[in-house]
């Protein structure tokens, strides 16, 4: 998912947070950007994942890993398998 607005003079503002103009390799929301004078462009990281039991499991996003874990309601310990993912 990509997101487009306009930018601030000493950089671009996303959820808050000033950005210098350029690339952005990695935001704090796990997105990619590229910032410049007129707007500022993101591409997410992660991919959500689908084809799992939604009954018995949950996806949890994980900041660290820019990724989703895909684990049991009952005890998020244990791992659930998902068959794809998508962006």
């Amino acid at each position: 998912r990509c997101l487009q607005n306009l930018n601030q003079q000493l950089g671009c503002m996303m959820n808050g947070k000033l950005y210098p103009f350029g690339d952005i390799e990695r935001t704090e929301f796990c997105y990619r950007c590229h910032c410049n004078r007129t707007w500022i462009r993101c591409c997410s990281l992660f991919l959500r994942p689908v084809r799992y039991d939604e009954r018995e499991c949950k996806a949890i996003f994980n900041k660290t890993s820019c990724g989703y874990d895909v684990v049991q309601k009952d005890d998020p310990s244990k791992v659930c398998s998902a068959f794809g993912h998508v962006g």
